[in-house]
């Protein structure tokens, strides 16, 4: 049997071995959308394809696959990705805004090999060059991105297709690209160019099965030498430098290209593409200064910006959408009510000492330094939060394994009514344990974020009147002391300063 047709098998029986595995990621990345949607301030068409992301099982498995089957590990690294691709705008990459690579034949799909993983073709001699302003990262960064999704979502859909035609083997999990080096005149050789667009690959393991380069000439030896150097093994061995001939032995004659020694005649077009408009269509919503594909601009802007601000403080900028008031601070009326509740005298510091006036200042001062600090709280109070929401979802999995290990030893009989008995307790006593977790890291996220706010709220009500408090409260207990050496009442001294007390505090 062929070598792919077996790998493309074990890819399928893997795939189903982990469905439980994919469940519980799956399940843990959608309890975190929320969450995500609120800290980014995501959009509605950010927070669809957000979704459309998490339910792509395909992706999901293979960080599964590439993390050796780690759940905690590859639930980090599938968060780190989503943020990832929210800041860098993955789905906002379309046809329009690249014209200068797609106006030729540079990068396109074409059929599937006899496994029915599809083709993506390559062909270099048409790879335009930056010009001597552009940095060449930033210049060819947006292609890769926008063909390593393309593959995803046409990876993803196919299966899908074969699924509903009930294929017993119907997942596809990679893709085989042909790279043509025919007529290709000159190519970067700027090493921290490939590192980029390998680190670009991370963020879609998996994806890429097979790596043919034809027509690979001795004068591109020192390139690959240098690629040689931060490829992993893994990476390097997917690469392969076949014959013309050879390709036959995967792809059916029928549906090779004459330029490989096929029998199709197919000339690509942009226009008559079937994936890339299919898949990464330009768009159809309100046209705006980032989404137009012509030099007229536009006021609204309905598409993400690639950074946002971290904090819950406003940044001065040119307004995103509509133009509605924004809050400079989330918890502006609850400080609001607070100073509201406060006297006057106490607003104004008036009568109070120097000194204490200076360490109020100083407070103040320090308060305002800790604030880069809650930042820090923050991240470290989400990353507790995810290793323990880890570590639950992997022992979860694990006593489940036990649990129907230990079933198979025992008759389901026997088993059946004390299961009915203990399933609706457990699932109580599981449930009450993750309300109890979840409201105990609200309440402690919302007391990091609003740490400034009670330090101030706390010191004004501690301050007001103290100072008054407390000379009256020493002066009243030395006249005690006085009156009782020398054995008279002190009853009535108490109920004049008590007296003086309740005016100075009116």
């Amino acid at each position: 049997m062929n070598f792919y047709k077996v790998r493309h098998l074990e890819n399928n029986q893997l795939l189903e071995q982990h469905e439980r595995a994919i469940d519980n990621i799956q399940n843990a990345i959608k309890r975190e959308i929320p969450h995500l949607i609120h800290e980014l301030q995501l959009t509605t068409e950010e927070a669809d394809s957000l979704n459309e992301y998490v339910n792509d099982r395909l992706t999901l498995f293979r960080f599964l696959r590439k993390n050796n089957y780690s759940l905690p590990t590859t639930l980090s690294l599938l968060l780190d990705t989503i943020r990832w691709r929210i800041a860098e705008g993955v789905d906002e990459i379309r046809t329009c805004q690249l014209i200068e690579f797609l106006s030729q034949p540079l990068v396109y799909f074409h059929k599937t090999d006899k496994v029915g993983r599809p083709i993506l073709i390559v062909q270099l001699a048409h790879l335009p060059k930056p010009s001597s302003e552009d940095d060449i990262t930033e210049f060819y960064t947006p292609l890769v991105i926008f063909v390593l999704e393309t593959i995803r979502l046409h990876l993803w859909h196919l299966t899908q297709e074969r699924i509903e035609c009930q294929f017993q083997e119907p997942a596809i999990l990679d893709a085989v690209v042909l790279v043509d080096f025919k007529n290709t005149s000159s190519l970067p050789n700027d090493i921290n160019l490939y590192k980029s667009l390998i680190n670009l690959v991370r963020r879609f393991p998996g994806m890429v099965g097979t790596v043919n380069l034809i027509n690979f000439g001795w004068m591109y030896q020192g390139l690959w030498q240098m690629c040689k150097l931060v490829l992993s093994n893994e990476a390097k061995a997917k690469i392969k430098f076949p014959k013309l001939k050879e390709l036959e032995e995967y792809i059916d004659e029928q549906d090779l290209l004459q330029v490989f020694g096929g029998k199709d005649d197919f000339v690509w077009n942009l226009s008559h593409d079937e994936y890339y408009n299919k898949y990464r269509p330009s768009f159809d919503r309100q046209l705006s200064r980032r989404s137009s594909c012509s030099s007229i601009y536009y006021d609204s802007i309905n598409m993400t910006q690639v950074t946002r601000p971290s904090s819950s403080f406003s940044v001065y900028t040119t307004p995103l959408n509509s133009l509605t008031p924004v809050h400079s601070h989330s918890n502006l009326t609850t400080i609001a009510k607070a100073y509201s509740s406060l006297s006057l005298s106490s607003k104004l510091g008036n009568n109070m000492p120097p000194r204490l006036r200076t360490t109020i200042k100083q407070l103040g001062g320090f308060l305002s330094a800790q604030h880069s600090s809650s930042d820090v709280h923050q991240d470290f109070l989400a990353i507790g939060l995810l290793s323990e929401k880890l570590s639950k979802v992997q022992k979860q999995q694990e006593e489940q394994i036990k649990t129907h290990k230990d079933e198979r030893a025992v008759s389901p009989f026997a088993s059946a009514s004390s299961d009915r008995r203990k399933g609706w307790l457990f699932r109580l006593v599981l449930r009450f344990q993750y309300t109890l977790q979840h409201i105990t890291f609200r309440f402690l996220k919302k007391m990091i974020r609003y740490q400034r706010t009670v330090y101030w709220v706390a010191a004004c009500v501690l301050l007001r009147n103290g100072v008054h408090e407390l000379v009256q409260q020493l002066s009243l207990m030395m006249l005690e002391t006085l009156f009782a050496s020398k054995g008279t009442s002190s009853l009535g001294i108490n109920t004049v300063l008590r007296i003086g007390n309740s005016q100075m505090t009116l």
